[in-house]
């Protein structure tokens, strides 16, 4: 019996020590720079999703560029000795799984560097050009406007102290720490912030095994002087895919119960009825619906008692909570109408107290102009969305490819047409049942984007 009484005593001991280290091991990795990751991956119901892609959504995982270019030039010294292999530059354009696998590689030496990046300081065009072209690192183009809030909201979950509204930003490796370039699409100019904590090893090895591809800048080229220096551009014309439009909404009440139902309306207190639209009310919330496919909510009753309260969403704040729960509405609706299109964050603009935010389409990352110049148009004031409306469309691949001049033509066409300083894009315009793609000017020179 006191042997009995002895193995108890032991094994009463082993499980308290196992519990101990278990406790140790978890309060350790909370500390960790990762937590902030894991934690962002972790609150997104559903199924997880890796860095990069922390909403976990299909159609629209907030932070993912529409462009990329990883640059590692010939002998790029690194502290430690290590050189990056020579010459090589890989650009990512009109290829949203490979911008996604390359953005889940540097997704996190991207969130180490903003989440210890120092003041920004101004730079000049120069230095940004160094930063493209002579240093080991990564290029991304979100092509929408994006606040550093929102996309470090969507990264981490946490806060930044960056404020400026971003669609270009380059990681660039310093000796023992990485530089983040940006360009603020609110005034035009050009900024650094050093990280001096951030791993330039992670980043190099993030970038490791790329192949080059012949991609370069507007600016390296005499040819393409005419355009947006930073353009980027390929020696061959693109072949984009064709594909066909549809409104999935074309079979009248039956369609907008099931999106109101989708939004979050409750069917046994909503009403129905026709007038030249598709009408649904429930209390002082309501969404009409067009023939073409355009449904607008408005909530006319007492501030803060919509259908569409801002959700607390992280530590990033109030623009950020806001523009989640728009990108969240937007896909409960959209998701699963939008075929093979994603959504992506074209602009966040203050407005009346609030702020006005925009979501374009985009196919396989080329932008989608629609008739009203956008996928959806949300407007949150007093901590509630009060407005939306959404342009729904579904897109298919057609199984075919489009002709596209060559980057050359498209160029000397935009030249001709008096757009020189413009940046030469795909775009599809939606003006039918038919999608092809074309070259497009886009005017960044006034600090808009």
């Amino acid at each position: 019996m006191e042997n009995n009484r002895k193995n108890r005593v032991i094994e009463w001991g082993k499980n308290g020590l196992i519990l101990l280290l278990t406790l140790s091991a978890l309060w350790l990795a909370a500390q960790t720079p990762l937590a902030a990751p894991l934690r962002g991956l972790l609150r997104e119901e559903g199924r997880q999703a890796a860095p990069g892609q922390v909403q976990g959504d299909v159609q629209g995982s907030g932070a993912l560029p529409m462009m990329m270019v990883a640059n590692l030039p010939v002998e790029t010294g690194m502290s430690g000795g290590g050189t990056a292999p020579e010459g090589v530059r890989c650009g990512l354009l009109y290829d949203q799984g490979a911008c996604q696998a390359l953005f889940q590689r540097v997704a996190g030496p991207l969130m180490e560097t903003l989440s210890s990046a120092g003041e920004p300081e101004p730079v000049g065009r120069s230095q940004w050009e160094q930063a493209l072209t002579g240093r080991l690192g990564v290029y991304m183009d979100f092509q929408g406007q994006v606040p550093m809030s929102v996309l470090v909201g969507w990264l981490s979950g946490g806060d930044v102290k960056l404020t400026a509204t971003v669609r270009r930003m380059v990681l660039a490796v310093w000796e023992d720490g990485v530089d983040l370039y940006y360009r603020d699409e609110k005034s035009g100019g050009y900024y650094r912030c050093r990280s001096e904590v951030a791993d330039p090893f992670s980043l190099a090895e993030a970038l490791s095994g790329l192949s080059d591809n012949g991609a370069f800048y507007a600016f390296e080229s005499e040819l393409y002087r005419e355009l947006d220096p930073d353009t980027l551009l390929f020696p061959e014309a693109p072949a984009p895919a064709a594909y066909t439009a549809a409104n999935p909404m074309s079979a009248g009440q039956e369609t907008l119960q099931a999106l109101v139902q989708d939004l979050g309306f409750s069917l046994n207190s909503t009403s129905f009825y026709s007038t030249d639209e598709q009408v649904a009310r429930s209390g002082d919330d309501s969404v009409r619906l067009s023939d073409q496919g355009v449904a607008q909510y408005q909530y006319e009753g007492r501030p803060g008692d919509g259908l569409f309260p801002v959700l607390r969403q992280g530590e990033a704040g109030a623009l950020y909570d806001s523009v989640e729960t728009c990108r969240r509405t937007a896909l409960s609706a959209m998701g699963s109408r939008c075929g093979e299109a994603r959504l992506y964050l074209m602009s966040v603009q203050d407005m009346d107290g609030g702020w006005e935010i925009d979501f374009g389409y985009s196919l396989n990352g080329i932008p989608v102009v629609t008739e009203g110049g956008r996928a959806a148009r949300f407007l949150v004031r007093g901590g509630e969305i009060v407005q939306f409306s959404l342009y729904l469309r579904s897109y298919t691949s057609s199984g075919s490819t489009c002709m596209v001049l060559p980057p050359r033509q498209g160029a000397a066409a935009l030249a001709a047409r008096g757009l020189a300083g413009s940046e030469l894009v795909l775009t599809y315009t939606d003006s039918g049942d038919a999608l092809t793609a074309g070259w497009s000017a886009r005017d960044n020179r006034r600090g808009e984007g």
